[in-house]
């Protein structure tokens, strides 16, 4: 068996662990700052505190393979600058693949939450693509054959415009490391509400078609200045001559190229796509309902990690969007605590605009390695 650790943090009782380790994988909940202080102080607080509780755990700030910032924008500040600078100053150079997304509200009014990423002991193994001195960011990071790519973006014309763009910087990261789009295991993209399709863009569907990986799609408050898309994803190499890809059965699937979960063979991780409470059908379970909608959508993950051969406690993470403002994340959570139960799961908690339909107020993506 392989050992699983929990590490709690600095969190209110209950809550989510700061860290869920799984062999030499790390995972982290969504971390805010034990103590106010603005978005610049409580940035690098909570980077402060999460490269402690790494280290305490024996993983090195080197072996972050990602970082994610979640923040609520306030108009008189550059907010993503800031997150950027200040991780240039917590990492040394050159450092993690990173994004940083503009939400509508976070738990408990918080301006900025952290999420990342590690392989404990990787630090002398992780390549790192195009790395940024500045703000210690890497395009892309690679390790044991697989690849995380950061938030990409574009500010080129329209949407259609911007993905051709976004993509094809991808390949590029990928080709670096002998990958094609084919090895695409999951992908997240992040959107101004303005720029969600029903139809895709064609650069869209191309993409996608090549490996019909796990997806994501989010409408948010904003991804970068001028930018209306931006793409993160993780690939694994020679993925695409050994991959499960667990289908539901949703008709929403087959036409947007994607599909519920991805295992590779010989690979100890199961990737569940964004999931909601719709039914084959597009049936919307339900609808409004917060606490209804996280019990469902927990059924389809769990589904989709039992159906790539793993168990439902090899569940480490969650990724979860929330429609309806800052009242229903305390919802939303305890709804995810109530099934969960005593699980020690990674949980990010994140206030969106909106989701796929007005019914519809959860998605959730998920993560699971084996222990076995």
């Amino acid at each position: 068996m392989i050992q699983r650790t929990v590490v709690q943090g600095n969190g209110k009782p209950g809550s989510a662990p700061a860290l869920v380790i799984v062999g030499d994988r790390v995972f982290s909940s969504g971390l805010v700052s034990d103590r106010p202080g603005g978005l610049e102080s409580e940035t690098h607080r909570i980077f402060q505190l999460t490269l402690s509780t790494l280290r305490d755990a024996g993983i090195a700030p080197g072996d972050v393979v990602r970082t994610r910032a979640w923040y609520v924008d306030d108009a008189t500040l550059n907010a993503e600058e800031i997150i950027k600078d200040t991780h240039g100053v917590v990492f040394d150079h050159p450092g993690p693949a990173f994004s940083a997304i503009r939400a509508t509200c976070l738990p408990d009014g918080a301006p900025v939450v952290i999420e990342l990423e590690a392989v404990r002991g990787a630090a002398g193994r992780i390549k790192h693509f195009r790395p940024d001195e500045m703000s210690a960011t890497s395009e892309a990071t690679f390790c044991d054959g697989e690849l995380w790519v950061s938030g990409t973006t574009s500010a080129a014309g329209d949407v259609s415009a911007q993905i051709s763009e976004i993509t094809a910087c991808v390949r590029e990261a990928l080709t670096e490391f002998g990958m094609t789009p084919a090895d695409v295991v999951c992908t997240r993209h992040f959107m101004l509400p303005a720029a969600q399709f029903k139809n895709q863009p064609e650069p869209w569907s191309s993409f996608m078609a090549q490996a019909i990986p796990t997806s994501a799609g989010i409408a948010v408050e904003g991804v970068g200045e001028g930018s209306l898309f931006m793409l993160e994803c993780e690939a694994v190499q020679d993925a695409s001559s050994g991959r499960k890809n667990l289908h539901s059965g949703r008709t929403y699937e087959v036409e947007h190229n994607y599909c519920r979960s991805v295992r590779v063979s010989g690979r100890d991780v199961t990737y569940v796509a964004g999931s909601t409470s719709l039914a084959v059908g597009e049936i919307v379970r339900h609808e409004f309902d917060v606490a209804g909608q996280v019990r469902d959508t927990l059924e389809t993950i769990r589904w989709a990690i039992e159906g790539q051969g793993m168990a439902w406690n090899d569940l480490v993470k969650t990724r979860m969007y929330v429609v309806g403002g800052l009242e229903k994340l305390p919802v939303a959570i305890a709804a995810l605590n109530d099934e969960l139960g005593e699980m020690k799961v990674a949980s990010t908690v994140i206030g969106v605009p909106t989701l796929s339909g007005p019914e519809v107020v959860v998605e959730i993506e998920a993560t699971a390695v084996s222990s076995e």
